[in-house]
């Protein structure tokens, strides 16, 4: 009898054999570990890796569970080494989730420069792929018990990551493939979550307030020195992921389209999975070149159609987090000086969509369909949020793109009248955008018929910071685009009224500096662009800022004196994060001009 060796892991209980095979599969290099005994080793394994050390596990116990050495009788008397599949539940649990857990105690390691040698070893087997058992965690895709699809498919994205370049591009073709030929929707979902977490990832970074009480190995662990400046960073294999999934995107993303067109619950999962790594590629957190996702800006237009009563409020919140998330204002857009032509395109269907299709009458937002869902309850107020910070990024987008054009025409030699005309046409649909914005808002949440959108921008918004402050950002760069080049008709200037937001924002955070400084400190919103250009504006507009403020003028200008006093002291000491002296300049130009108005 000739016993091939297979590099998987073992899993049912000894059978009874004859002695004499038994010996001959040990001559051959295979050891009998005892099933009890394989899962004593995993749990001290994941032990030490928890104290971030496996120096102390010896090399035997190290290598067994990975190597596989039960040995089993098939019904012919043959034995073979039994694959990761054949084991039971809780084995598989405990297994996958010690690869899970070594992989990441790697990455981190990796992130500070230094590894434990037992752990750079057991790695870099892994990696080379001796016991196989990569194929075999792809193979778990199509397993029937959910928690073993999800614990594999988080094991495997940490493997991707520890691999970074050294993947093998197999492994990658199984798992886009499946994504587009199969119709099992949990093994689209394992795939497309798969690549999905490792774009996601971002490397480590250790705060300074956390890096006294961060775990680190113990001193008698043997450590490797990683020198290699590359070993830190892994836009090296996320952008495998994405090369290797752009040749199919197209034909994934009309499987899906599709899909959502005839939308049927049992989708929803692998339709929200896809939406997320969609969404995740081209997020600007991802940290991937322009050059590497343009591929993936194609298709999105086909996708505001499907924005109808047919489909469930949750498509729609993923949806509109694409949407939002390619029209990125404040973190990207709104430092452009010249847009890029997909984010534009979709700014402009969003606004037709919304003044000529109506596309703010189909908002599920009480679970029904029609207008604004026909359901019972308080309504979705996320989904609204959502929705309604679309429109203010396309508007702005729109505007900002009309004025960048209009600089570049009058550049050429293009007349005044040309560029004013543009302006006026843009203003018309601005107007019926906001309007049934407005509209929309006050019909679904209790808001005075009065109050205008500059004043509920904040409100609406009070429980999210970023998109707060992104709201603000898109209505402040609106108004300066459309009303302080030309006259502007009073009403659209009431609506989108500067001074009026800012004075909404400091009574919704009650007038406290602290949380002005907190928001400038803070890389998790753009509130440093929103100042910047909000001193601007009230330098140039300061007798309309005045008028506006009435009563509250004091009240907010002691605000930004005692905002300054606090960056002044953290200057002096050298603990502000980056340079904010155009910050600091504008502050005390506009303390000069409310002492003035004084006297």
């Amino acid at each position: 009898m000739v016993l091939k060796r297979i590099n998987t892991v073992p899993l049912v209980p000894v059978m009874d054999e004859p002695v004499k095979k038994k010996q001959k599969v040990i001559e051959d290099g295979i050891v009998d570990s005892g099933g009890d005994g394989v899962d004593q080793e995993l749990l001290a394994i994941q032990q030490h890796l928890l104290n971030q050390c496996l120096c102390p596990v010896s090399e035997s116990s190290l290598r067994k569970p990975f190597q596989g050495a039960r040995l089993v009788s098939d019904r012919q008397g043959d034995y073979h080494i039994p694959t990761l599949a054949e084991w039971n539940r809780d084995r598989i649990l405990l297994f996958v989730s010690t690869l899970q857990l070594l992989c990441e105690v790697a990455i981190k390691q990796n992130g500070r420069g230094s590894m434990c040698t037992r752990i750079s070893e057991i790695c870099d087997a892994l990696v080379r792929n001796e016991y196989g058992l990569i194929e075999q965690l792809i193979e778990f895709s199509s397993h029937s018990d959910p928690f073993i699809c999800f614990t594999s498919s988080r094991a495997l994205s940490a493997f991707l990551i520890v691999s970074k370049s050294h993947i093998n591009p197999t492994w990658l073709e199984s798992l886009t493939e499946n994504a587009l030929v199969t119709t099992h929707p949990q093994k689209i979902s394992f795939s497309l979550e798969v690549i999905k977490h490792v774009v996601e990832w971002k490397d480590f970074d250790t705060h300074p307030l956390e890096d006294g009480n961060e775990e680190r190995p113990p001193h008698s662990c043997t450590l490797l020195s990683l020198s290699d400046p590359e070993s830190l960073d892994t836009s090296q294999v996320k952008c495998l992921c994405i090369k290797a999934l752009e040749a199919k995107w197209p034909a994934i993303v009309n499987k899906f389209h599709s899909m959502i067109g005839t939308y049927s619950s049992e989708h929803e999962s692998t339709i929200v999975t896809f939406l997320g790594l969609w969404e995740a590629i081209i997020s600007v957190k991802a940290n991937l070149s322009v050059v590497d996702t343009k591929p993936f800006y194609a298709h999105l237009d086909n996708f505001v159609v499907l924005l109808n009563s047919a489909v469930p409020p949750g498509i729609w919140k993923y949806l509109l987090g694409l949407f939002n998330e390619v029209l990125c204002y404040g973190s990207t857009l709104a430092l452009q000086d010249i847009l890029a032509e997909e984010p534009c395109t979709l700014a402009h269907l969003v606004v037709r969509s919304v003044k000529d299709w109506h596309l703010l009458d189909t908002l599920p937002y009480r679970g029904g369909s029609g207008r604004f869902g026909g359901g019972a309850g308080d309504g979705d107020r996320p989904l609204l949020q959502k929705m309604a910070l679309l429109v203010l990024k396309s508007v702005a987008v729109t505007v900002k793109e009309t004025r960048c054009d209009s600089s570049s025409d009058s550049s050429l030699g293009s007349e005044a009248d040309d560029v004013d005309a543009d302006m006026a046409m843009i203003e018309r649909s601005i107007r019926e955008v906001l309007r049934q914005l407005d509209n929309c808002v006050k019909t679904l949440l209790p808001f005075h018929p009065e109050t205008p959108l500059a004043q509920w921008v904040v409100q609406i918004f009070a429980d999210q910071d970023d998109a707060l402050i992104e709201g603000m950002v898109c209505c402040l760069d609106v108004a300066v685009g459309l009303f302080y080049r030309n006259a502007a008709q009073a009403d659209l200037r009431h609506t989108l009224s500067p001074a009026t937001t800012f004075v909404q924002f400091l009574r919704a955070v009650s007038h406290n500096p602290d949380v002005l400084l907190d928001l400038l400190v803070s890389n998790e919103t753009c509130f440093l662009l929103y100042l910047l250009r909000l001193l601007k504006f009230v330098r140039r507009n300061w007798e309309e800022f005045v008028a506006c403020c009435g009563r509250e003028l004091d009240d907010t200008m002691t605000v930004l004196i005692r905002l300054r006093l606090a960056i002044d002291r953290l200057v002096s000491k050298a603990l502000f994060p980056y340079n904010i002296n155009p910050v600091l300049r504008l502050l005390e130009k506009c303390e000069q001009m409310y002492e003035a108005n004084d006297n």
